[in-house]
């Protein structure tokens, strides 16, 4: 037969001090190790934006005279 939520020990607010500390251990952690990636990401991302050839290695730009 299951428990009751009052026979349940972390029911209304009687979490007990450790339970309380290990959550709060394990959500800082997360957030830190989440922010250690975000931050490693924008350091490390050396992937140009612009795909193909560079400009200089077009001989001639077919870009009409300008008014």
């Amino acid at each position: 037969m299951e428990p009751t939520l009052e026979e349940i020990e972390d029911f209304n607010g009687n979490e007990s001090k450790e339970k309380k500390k290990m959550i709060r251990e394990v959500v800082i952690l997360c957030l830190g190790i989440g922010l250690a990636l975000t931050v490693a990401s924008n350091i490390f991302n050396t992937v140009p934006d612009y795909v193909g050839k560079d400009a200089t290695h077009i001989k001639s730009f077919n870009v009409p005279p300008m008014k």
